[in-house]
């Protein structure tokens, strides 16, 4: 049975909730339970218990606008990762105490992040997932992926100190915008991500290695994994296209 979209419209006619950020841009955000992290200019806002109306607020100073963010649980880290325009991956603790030492935007500011030493070089992180485990999987525009241990890249406030990917999972695709899309399988053993030469490939998560190379004879603009892992959608340019894998991929 197909629902017309007259149908639909009766029930989506307004939002029950809007947010806006004063005198900035919203560029990305993520949502963990009760908590909601808001990418805008040069800066991470988290609205805790958002859903009772009360929306209290911490601002998170980056410098760089904030193109992708994720919430670590608090079973996990209590984590809040940021990814910049200028390429830095920006952490901050959400078990730190709040600083009170200004008032305004200055207090803002004070806000800084544990560290400041991972990231993708002047190239903007447009992409980030977490791992199950301890592993960060971020993405940069120039194509780059990279995967992090957790573990090793918090608590050091040195910028001169620099933590190394475990995993450089595809080198920068050089000479032409890349827009860096990927996902992960459900058993966290596979990630695809669209080539520069119309390819879709997919990458072992344990050896960093390309595996397989799918032709979608375009440019791939988003992709999912389904539930079983055994297919992945993936939009490239007009088309929608619906890839079953076989099982010795996995």
């Amino acid at each position: 049975m197909y629902m017309r979209c007259g149908d639909w419209s009766r029930n989506f006619t307004y939002p029950v909730m809007s947010i806006s950020l004063e005198k900035s841009n919203i560029w990305s955000c993520d949502i963990d339970s009760d908590k909601i992290a808001i990418g805008g200019d040069r800066r991470v806002v988290l609205l805790r218990e958002w859903e009772t109306g009360r929306n209290s607020k911490r601002s998170m100073w980056t410098g760089s606008d904030v193109f992708s963010v994720h919430i670590d649980p608090p079973e996990r880290r209590n984590i809040v990762y940021a990814g910049c325009r200028n390429g830095d991956i920006r952490i901050f603790d959400l078990n730190q105490p709040t600083p009170h030492t200004g008032s305004g935007e200055d207090t803002k500011k004070r806000m800084n992040s544990i560290h400041q030493g991972i990231g993708h070089k002047m190239s903007p992180v447009i992409c980030m997932k977490r791992l199950s485990g301890h592993n960060l999987i971020t993405a940069a525009m120039n194509g780059e992926i990279l995967m992090w241990d957790t573990r090793f890249v918090g608590g050091c406030s040195s910028s001169s100190s620099t933590a190394k990917p475990v995993l450089d999972i595809r080198e920068p695709l050089h000479n032409y915008f890349a827009k860096a899309t990927f996902d992960i399988n459900a058993d966290e053993t596979l990630m695809a991500a669209g080539n520069g030469d119309k390819m879709l490939s997919l990458w072992s998560l344990s050896t960093g290695s390309r595996i397989q190379d799918l032709d979608v004879s375009g440019s791939v603009g988003c992709l999912n994994f389904t539930e079983n892992s055994q297919s992945i959608w993936t939009a490239v340019e007009n088309q929608l296209q619906l890839w079953e894998m076989g099982s010795r991929c996995f």
